[in-house]
């Protein structure tokens, strides 16, 4: 199968559209979607509706990319899914910058071990082991999760690990809905039916195996290091590398995928012939000449 330049490009295509669908963070945002606007400000009660509500965008932004895969084709989609996906990470980004500066000095301070953790609200609870304490006199201190009873009985409603109030909460979750609008339509359903319609038949069933091991792979990777990345790069940090890869990965597409709409499974395979090396910006001619040929 490797020995066919058309399926060899072919398959590094289709390997790369699943390795960006899911380096893209879209899994980070499904699997912890209610850690994230925890993070952001919100009580554990209004993350968990408020996470319904991103996966209910995913399902009703879906339906847009059904009706509009065959009217703007799969690579203008696929480009304008990508250009939106970057502004949701963006804002994701920036809103953990403002949280976190707006959320300092609103602690008195800490104590023990948070004393390192008490610069502000957020970074107390970024912290695996402390959380927020309201004491009698109205104090908002950075206290261990293990801290003694005695502390803990000073703490109105206990020891906090959820979310710092703050005004600037409602951008994240603008920008975690921008960034499953963008997702939806594009990003999530193109690289499964553009895998499907760019392999032979004869090659296919191997093709389409290695690019589905490749997404669960690539699944797997991101969700068990988005809490790592948060810790190494912050939460904000992390949504921009995010972000980064993302354009990284629609830099590839707009070079190398060729539009697919209105070619045959029979022909697909003619598009990746080409001995030139960008397909994706110079077989438009190709194309119409293969679509011309299937009406004639």
């Amino acid at each position: 199968m490797l020995r066919n330049i058309a399926v060899r490009r072919a398959l590094l295509l289709g390997v790369m559209l699943q390795l960006f669908q899911q380096f893209s963070g879209i899994n980070t945002v499904i699997y912890y979607s209610a850690t994230i606007l925890v993070m952001s400000g919100a009580s554990s009660n209004k993350a968990i509706w408020l996470s319904a509500a991103v996966c209910t965008a995913n399902v009703v932004f879906t339906f847009i990319g059904i009706v509009s895969v065959e009217r703007l084709g799969r690579k203008i989609l696929l480009m304008g899914s990508m250009i939106v996906m970057m502004i949701g990470l963006t804002l994701l980004g920036i809103s953990f910058i403002v949280i976190d500066r707006s959320s300092q000095g609103m602690l008195t301070k800490g104590v023990g071990e948070c004393i390192a953790a008490s610069d502000s609200c957020y970074s107390c609870i970024g912290s695996d082991m402390c959380g927020v304490c309201s004491n009698l006199v109205g104090e908002l201190m950075c206290v261990s999760n293990n801290a003694t009873e005695l502390v803990k009985s000073t703490c109105e409603g206990g020891i906090v690990a959820d979310g710092c109030k703050t005004e600037y909460s409602r951008l994240a979750v603008v920008g975690l809905v921008v960034y499953i609008m963008g997702f939806a339509p594009g990003m999530g359903p193109l690289p499964w039916t553009i895998n499907s319609e760019i392999f032979p038949n004869w090659s296919r069933d191997t093709a389409m195996s290695i690019t589905t091991t490749t997404n669960w792979v690539c699944n797997s990777i991101i969700s068990q290091t988005f809490l790592q990345l948060t810790n190494a790069a912050t939460t904000s940090g992390a949504f921009f590398i995010y972000c980064g890869i993302t354009l990284i990965g629609m830099i590839y597409f707009f070079i190398c995928l060729p539009e697919t709409r209105g070619v045959s499974l029979e022909h697909t395979e003619e598009l990746f012939s080409s001995s030139l090396t960008f397909i994706g910006l110079k077989t438009g001619l190709k194309r119409k000449e293969i679509v011309d040929n299937e009406v004639d």
